[in-house]
């Protein structure tokens, strides 16, 4: 798969101060803004071993016996070989493997002790960033809450390790650490441009942590005048967020907040409730955060063409890294579709 031209700033050797070189990435690039462009992304067999990985990591944090843990490997193995079928997106899998785990185990809240403490570590670290932001203003300010709100979604779990025991200290570090580093991809400057120019945004949580930080960005964007829309989960698979969790950080105060439709990992068209698809479907921008969902926008984004899709998150799939043209978890700030619809700007 070719390697798509995804960063805002294009120079090169041997042009004047402010020229745009006029190469073969310039043109992809151009080609890329000018018409819709999607990397469908379905579930192949190299998605093996991240599922394995994915579900026994799962069994590892709950610590589950040999006996029902066996079960729950047996049932998602044979999963497995009849989802790869399908071709649906790698999410769609994962949410039924922990469909899998939840059954077999009974539980209702799986990880409730860490998506606690996801939470409050989060509220906690977002009081400072929103404190920093307050001096701040214009695409400045955005670009600020948006890196941070890419930052905050490593804080999974599943994939940043619970050894760490997720305290303030601890988890403000690493956050740090995902900022300090920056944006692989940084079309930051061109979301805020649409967020200024949308009436109608939906704004897609990810993971129970980064919440907080999702709230500071959402509420950035209902101040330029947008009616914005925060979908949850309506349960819980691994760390995603749910509705107590936008409750616990007051998101209604900041947007509307409907229900996404049941517990899926990121959000899934197949099961999406109807105030969802009504969302989407009247939506000048989406702005959704976690690979989950751009895994499911990629492959089914393209329904909206008047709609500018935006995607934050930390990139952690190899196929993934080839359309980005990175390595290694990579923070992604990236307007993956332009939409079609002309709207006024605001002062």
């Amino acid at each position: 798969m070719e390697r798509m031209p995804w960063r805002d700033t294009v120079s090169g050797a041997g042009t004047r101060k402010g020229a745009v070189a006029v190469t073969l990435p310039t043109v992809l690039r151009l080609v890329a803004l000018s018409f819709i462009y999607f990397i469908p992304m379905k579930s192949t067999s190299r998605c093996l071993s991240c599922y394995l990985d994915d579900i026994a990591g799962a069994l590892d944090i709950l610590d589950v016996p040999e006996k029902p843990r066996a079960k729950v490997l047996k049932q998602s193995l044979l999963c497995i070989a009849e989802t790869l079928a399908h071709k649906d997106p790698p999410s769609y899998t994962i949410t039924a493997l922990h469909r899998i785990l939840k059954r077999t185990l009974g539980l209702a809240m799986p990880f409730a002790d860490l998506r606690a403490a996801c939470l409050k570590a989060g509220m906690a670290i977002a009081r400072g960033v929103e404190k920093k932001a307050s001096s701040m203003s214009g695409v400045q300010r955005f670009r600020f809450l948006a890196r941070w709100a890419v930052a905050a979604n490593s804080l999974d779990f599943r994939t940043a390790g619970a050894g760490y025991g997720l305290t303030e200290s601890a988890v403000k570090k690493t956050l740090t650490g995902y900022f300090d580093t920056g944006l692989a991809v940084d079309h930051t400057a061109r979301i805020y441009a649409a967020a200024r120019k949308a009436r109608s945004v939906v704004y897609i949580p990810d993971n129970v942590g980064e919440l907080p930080f999702d709230k500071l960005l959402v509420g950035l964007i209902s101040s330029f005048g947008a009616g914005v829309t925060v979908p949850m989960r309506g349960g819980p698979i691994t760390s995603d967020a749910v509705m107590a969790d936008a409750k616990a950080v007051s998101m209604n105060s900041a947007a509307r907040v409907i229900l996404a439709g049941p517990d899926t990992l990121g959000i899934s068209f197949s099961e999406m409730s109807k105030p969802m698809a009504a969302a989407l479907a009247s939506a000048d921008l989406i702005v959704a955060k976690g690979q989950a969902n751009y895994y499911v926008l990629s492959e089914f984004g393209n329904r909206y063409p008047t709609a500018t899709i935006a995607c934050l998150f930390t990139a952690k799939c190899g196929l993934v890294w080839n359309v980005f043209g990175c390595t290694g978890k990579s923070s992604i700030a990236a307007i993956i579709q332009q939409g079609s619809r002309a709207r006024g700007g605001r002062a």
